[in-house]
């Protein structure tokens, strides 16, 4: 049961933060949008940039904290998931928005966060970027790590 628990609680805290980032995201977007200052489009990836960013904060430090890897390392994996969940979220909205109007573009919006939040983002960041380092298979290194420590190996002969 307490293993249960811990993915309950663990969930929990990652949709608090995808909800303030959502908050940061939609509050950009919308009021850049409904101001007049951009269209819908510059509007939203506006927004979806900065929810992005204030994600992998929160969830570095406060949802995942312990996961034993370098704020490198996750940023590289949380840049991988995020540049596909920025596709979906923004690619998805402004390409429905059009297919059914900029009057809904809120609505449309808040569908498509919903749908790739659950199917999408937090599975990944869950299962790939803040995983624990000691739960990779066999305890082989994941390809990310593996490239860090290439990397800072390269950094260290020069």
């Amino acid at each position: 049961m307490g293993r249960i628990q811990h993915e309950i609680m663990t969930f929990c805290k990652a949709e608090m933060s995808a909800s303030v980032a959502s908050i940061v995201d939609f509050g950009l977007a919308v009021g850049l949008n409904l101001s007049g200052l951009l269209t819908y489009g510059y509007a939203n990836i506006i927004g979806v940039v900065s929810g992005g960013v204030t994600n992998f904060m929160l969830n570095s430090h406060f949802v995942f904290s312990k996961t034993g890897r370098r704020t490198r390392s996750l940023a590289i994996r949380y840049l991988m998931v995020w540049l596909g969940s920025m596709t979906l979220n923004g690619g998805g909205t402004n390409f429905i928005t059009y297919l059914v109007g900029a009057k809904y573009f809120v609505i449309v919006k808040c569908a498509v966060a919903l749908c790739v939040a659950f199917c999408f983002n937090y599975p990944l960041q869950r299962t790939f970027v803040f995983r624990k380092k000691s739960d990779t298979a066999d305890g082989v290194a994941d390809e990310a790590d593996r490239l860090e420590e290439e990397v800072n190996g390269v950094e260290g002969n020069v």
